[in-house]
C-alpha cells in the first residue's frame, strides 16, 4: 500500500486531476502517478508548492515527506506559517551550483522551525543557507542527497566541524580537523575510500560557511 493513498483520496474528494497537480508543481504528470503509487517522493524543491496548492501544513509535510514522520499531514491553518513561526532557507544543489558557488539559482526553500533555529549558534537567520549534498565522500554522516544547514557568516574556520568549500568551481561537504601540535589542518572525508587533504598554511584556509546541522533524507 502507497504512502501516499490518503493523498489520492484527497484529490478525490476535491477532485483534483494528475495533470491539475502536476501544472501546479511545474511537474511532469508521469511523476505524480509515481508518488501516489509510492515509488518516489516529493522533491524537496516540490513540498513548499505542494504544501501551498493542496493547502497543507508545511512543516507536518515536510516531516512526513522526509520519513521524520508517519502522521497523514493535515490541512493547513490561516497563518500557519506565521504562528509557527517557521523560517525558509533558500535550496541550493551542489550539482547546479558549478561555478556558481552560493550565487547559483535556488531551486526552493527548506523549512526550519524557530524553535530548531533558536537551538543553533549562528549570528543570524539570514545567513542559513539548504545545501543538497552529492557523491558518498562523506558517507555515512551524510549520504549522496542529503540535506546540509550552513551557516554562510563563518568563512574562516577556526574549530573543528564539517564545513562547505569550494574547489575547482566545485561545492563539496567535508570534515576539517585542525593539529594544533603540526600547525596544520586536514581536510578529511568520512569515506576513507578518499584521501586526506592536509593545509600547511591555515592562513589560506577559508570556506563558504559551516554544516550546523544534517536533515538525513531517508531513501
Amino acid at each position: 500500500m502507497s504512502k501516499w493513498n490518503w493523498l489520492r483520496d484527497y484529490m478525490r474528494q476535491n477532485k483534483i486531476s494528475q495533470q491539475d497537480a502536476a501544472e501546479a508543481l511545474n511537474w511532469k504528470k508521469p511523476r505524480i502517478s509515481e508518488l501516489l503509487c509510492g515509488k518516489r517522493d516529493l522533491p524537496v524543491d516540490k513540498v513548499l508548492p505542494a504544501a501551498q496548492f493542496f493547502n497543507l501544513d508545511l512543516e507536518s509535510l515536510t516531516k512526513f515527506n522526509s520519513g521524520f514522520s508517519n502522521e497523514i499531514p493535515q490541512p493547513a491553518k490561516k497563518s500557519s506559517a506565521t504562528d509557527k513561526q517557521i523560517f525558509f532557507a533558500d535550496i541550493i544543489d551542489c550539482v547546479s551550483a558549478k561555478g556558481k558557488g552560493l550565487s547559483a539559482p535556488t531551486i526552493g526553500q527548506y523549512p526550519i522551525s524557530k524553535e530548531i533555529v533558536s537551538n543553533l549558534n549562528i549570528s543570524s537567520i539570514n545567513s542559513l543557507k539548504a545545501i543538497i549534498v552529492r557523491g558518498d565522500t562523506m558517507s555515512p554522516t551524510i549520504c549522496d542527497k542529503d540535506i546540509t544547514i550552513v551557516d554562510t557568516s563563518v568563512n574562516k574556520p577556526e574549530y573543528d566541524g564539517i564545513y562547505l568549500f569550494e574547489l575547482q568551481e566545485e561545492l563539496f561537504v567535508k570534515r576539517l580537523c585542525f593539529n594544533e601540535f603540526e600547525h596544520n589542518a586536514q581536510i578529511i572525508s568520512d569515506n576513507p575510500l578518499y584521501p586526506t587533504i592536509t593545509i600547511h598554511n591555515l592562513n589560506k584556509l577559508f570556506c563558504l560557511g559551516k554544516v550546523i546541522a544534517i536533515m538525513k533524507i531517508l531513501k
